[in-house]
């Protein structure tokens, strides 16, 4: 079996959100038992992903403020304190190696757009130091104050987004563009010091949904020296109407040509599976997707295609332990 080290899975989200809806109904100091291993690791483990950049989240029209990342840092720290040693958290390039070596959980800390920080860029120090965070994308879908999101005003970065780039590059913070908009993409592009990823994303050429990558957008990214990850939702494959096309042999289609667009070193699985966070018709299952304990489809599938050993290792992990040493070190 193949490893895969997943580049986005809503896990600390689902977490954190359960940890706020426990305490809204009991005394508020109480605090829910730790459930990473139970509630996601072992699915995870089951298809062959070992490893995982485990992102929370305040989606575009959400309340964020500081008590969400507040909230976050406290969930991060308790569950993966209760869920070593089984899982390791990922602060540097040799914890990643270690753990995927050993057979524990490489859990790298994320956090997916910072408008919870309300433009203050000193989040970012504590959330490095108390939370462990090593993944970060400044945007999710609407603008805020460090650039333009990918649903947003077409703007790019600002100069406060410039300065919080600056810091992740400084700190050791990988960034995520998978919410960025297209300027503020170019934006960090030409400005960050070290590699960046676009995490969860899929092939405008073989779908447009909007948010989609075309093959120049993927052709820049990797020029860069940076990793774009393929994303198995189904909102990403085909149409909301197209179920015979939520597949697992569409989503190959997207992984095939995302390769040849951005070629074998630049590509990763950023799996995005959160068939957990919404109900079947928000969320219609992928046809041998359905969840992470099916992850290993698709290394089944690369070899099938003629992919190296080799080659399908560094899309299951390897590309990105490299992205991820040259920005965290």
């Amino acid at each position: 079996m193949v490893p895969i080290f997943d580049l986005h899975a809503d896990v600390l989200m689902d977490l954190v959100r359960r940890d706020e809806a426990f305490s809204k109904s009991h005394n508020a100091d109480r605090r829910p038992a730790p459930e990473l291993e139970e509630r996601h690791l072992s699915r995870m483990r089951a298809g062959g992903v070992a490893g995982a950049a485990l992102a929370d989240c305040r989606m575009a029209g959400e309340p964020a403020g500081p008590e969400h990342l507040e909230s976050f840092i406290a969930v991060a720290r308790r569950e993966l304190a209760a869920a070593w040693p089984g899982a390791v958290t990922v602060l540097r390039a040799a914890d990643l190696r270690g753990a995927m070596s050993s057979g524990a959980f490489a859990a790298v800390v994320c956090c997916e757009g910072l408008s919870a920080t309300l433009g203050d860029i000193g989040w970012l120090w504590r959330l490095y130091g108390e939370a462990g965070l090593r993944v970060a994308s400044l945007t999710h879908n609407d603008d805020n104050p460090f650039g333009c999101g990918a649903l947003g005003s077409g703007g790019g970065l600002t100069e406060k987004g410039r300065e919080a780039l600056a810091a992740m590059n400084r700190l050791g913070i990988l960034v995520d563009m998978a919410h960025a908009g297209a300027a503020t993409r170019r934006d960090i592009l030409a400005a960050s010091s070290r590699p960046v990823m676009l995490s969860h994303t899929s092939c405008a050429a073989v779908y447009d949904n909007g948010r989609n990558l075309s093959d120049e957008a993927l052709r820049d990214i990797a020029d860069a020296g940076g990793l774009v990850g393929c994303m198995t939702s189904p909102a990403a494959l085909a149409p909301a109407g197209d179920r015979a096309n939520h597949s697992l042999e569409r989503y190959m289609e997207h992984l095939n040509h995302m390769i040849g667009a951005a070629g074998v070193e630049h590509v990763g699985l950023g799996l995005h599976f959160c068939e957990y966070l919404y109900t079947r018709e928000e969320y219609p299952l992928v046809s041998g997707l359905e969840d992470a304990s099916r992850a290993q489809a698709i290394i089944d599938a690369l070899l099938a295609s003629g992919y190296s050993q080799n080659e399908v290792e560094k899309i299951a992990w390897r590309n990105f332990a490299r992205v991820f040493e040259d920005a965290a070190g």
